[in-house]
């Protein structure tokens, strides 16, 4: 079933009275295709936990008595050959099997001159003899081949490539040459590169590719790159996303917020502002030393349990295209040596806010002030408290609602 021994007629050897015996030799790993898969406890074949990722799969070469895929049972049930690193096949993949210790064992999916990500036909695959009447419906071409109808193979993504970027690949002068990455791909445009330009290493997490890409780019539902050397530009270059008719292309890495039309307050304005002028083009999109990228439709991070801690030695922007809203259930603490609202060096004027109780203390004082107040009539002296004693009280009242009774401004 699974490593078997097995003669060949023109392998002989000359016994007693000359009389010729075919040779044995062992097949540790015999070429089969898997009939069943487990991959939950929903499972047809399920058969206990220690049964996840186990397949039931037939050999092309066995001494054993020929099996369809409906008589297979658990004698051709196989374990995953390495502990911990499975690539689960599906119905219909092509594997290898062998026995260990009387365990038996796959390896596999295989991959076929197809070369294909996604999907390879069985290169031994021998179709079943059908028994059929007209009760029965007719089998579709993926039924004879036992394959899943749930496995979607339509869309069959391109094996990553790479190409030698002579900016990037600095070392040695050989022509249309580079140095190959390890590489871990999904069968649906999912992937992880860890590779390197020169001797300057990188790592690309890329997830729904384009079946018709075959190397990351931005255009990619989600991106994760970490790289040593280089702009993001060199890396990822230009894009197109849509059909050839509506579609829109971009030029490199660009800040989303950035992108938005009559965004008055783009981060790389701001930036430029903040670092005297400097040209975004080298302080922003310009930058080659370490560095990581998140790039996707949305990113959340959350913290279950604990802190969220967001550090940088030197500056950190954020920008949207839309709103910003910060909350908090407790306190909201911004603490500096300055705090700005606005861009001073674009606005035409920047005023100083008001503390809340020195003004209280000021408009009181003034208040208090009134009653001495003497106005010179034809009677004399006169004060006019009695006649707007009312009306001060009323401003008094008033001035305790001036300050807020939950935000707070740090005083000079």
């Amino acid at each position: 079933m699974g490593s078997i021994f097995v003669t060949q007629p023109d392998r002989t050897v000359k016994g007693f009275m000359g009389k010729e015996y075919k040779v044995p030799f062992y097949l540790q790993f015999v070429a089969g295709y898997v009939v069943e898969v487990v991959h939950s406890s929903e499972s047809l074949r399920y058969n206990g936990v220690n049964s996840i990722n186990t397949i039931i799969a037939l050999p092309h070469a066995t001494d054993k008595v020929y099996k369809t895929r409906a008589s297979a049972g658990e004698e051709y049930r196989y374990y995953p050959l390495l502990r911990t690193m499975n690539d689960v096949p599906s119905k219909g993949d092509p594997v290898l099997l062998c026995t260990i210790g009387k365990i038996k064992y796959y390896l596999g999916p295989l991959n076929t001159d197809n070369n294909n990500p996604t999907w390879n036909d069985d290169p031994s695959f021998r179709p079943e003899i059908l028994v059929t009447n007209q009760n029965i419906g007719q089998v579709s071409p993926r039924g004879i081949r036992g394959e899943s109808p749930n496995f979607n193979k339509e869309n069959e993504h391109k094996r990553l490539i790479k190409f030698r970027k002579e900016e990037l690949d600095t070392y040695g002068n050989a022509v249309r040459e580079t140095t190959g990455d390890t590489i871990i791909e999904g069968r649906h445009g999912n992937s992880l590169r860890i590779g390197s330009r020169s001797d300057n290493p990188y790592v690309f997490l890329s997830n729904e590719r384009k079946p018709s890409n075959d190397y990351e780019s931005l255009g990619d539902g989600s991106l994760i790159s970490i790289t040593s050397n280089g702009t993001l530009a060199q890396h990822f270059p230009s894009y197109v996303i849509g059909l050839e008719e509506g579609s829109k292309q971009f030029f490199g890495f660009q800040l989303s917020s950035d992108t938005v039309e009559n965004n008055a307050y783009p981060i790389g304005v701001i930036h430029s502002d903040l670092n005297n002028g400097a040209d975004i083009q080298d302080t922003i999109y310009g930058y080659s030393g370490n560095q990581m990228l998140l790039h996707s439709d949305r990113i959340t991070l959350n913290s279950k349990l604990d802190d969220i801690f967001v550090s940088s030695i030197k500056d950190i922007h954020i920008g949207a295209g839309r709103h910003i809203s910060i909350g908090s259930f407790d306190t909201l603490n911004l603490m500096s040596s300055e705090v700005l609202i606005g861009n001073r060096e674009r606005a035409f004027e920047m005023q100083p806010l008001v503390l809340g109780d020195t003004l209280k203390e000021v408009l009181t004082d003034i208040i208090n002030l009134i009653p001495s107040i003497v106005i010179t009539t034809q009677l004399g002296p006169q004060s006019p408290m009695p006649q707007i004693q009312k009306d001060i009280q009323k401003i008094t009242s008033k001035i305790d609602t001036i300050v807020s009774e939950f935000h707070k401004i740090e005083g000079n």
